[in-house]
């Protein structure tokens, strides 16, 4: 073995071991799903407290909002009639061979 055998050998040692692509995409697939569970945690603890915060503001917001709610009433009535047409309709021609719920469709 000659000098440069023995000099490439030393330098293939101090590189180290080959990247095993699996170890890899399991490594990352762990750490994927630890920063998921840490942000699903952070947006539910997020909701939890709006949803207190709301809960023991309720009396304040229900004597503030009743007025409103009861002139916009008919509104909103009228606009979920309208999607509901809509949605139904458009369910309808999609069984004719009209819109078939393409986004080109749309266009």
């Amino acid at each position: 073995m000659t000098a440069e055998h023995r000099l490439s050998a030393f330098l293939e040692e101090a590189r180290g071991p080959r990247q095993d692509l699996a170890f890899t995409a399991m490594v990352m697939r762990r750490v994927a799903r630890r920063e998921l569970l840490a942000r699903l945690l952070a947006h539910g603890l997020i909701a939890a407290a709006a949803a207190v915060a709301l809960w023991a503001s309720a009396p304040a917001l229900g004597a503030a909002i009743e007025p409103l709610a009861r002139s916009l009433l008919p509104v909103a009535a009228t606009l979920v009639l309208t999607a509901t047409v809509a949605l139904v309709s458009g369910g309808l021609l999609a069984g004719r061979g009209g819109n078939d719920g393409r986004y080109e469709d749309f266009i």
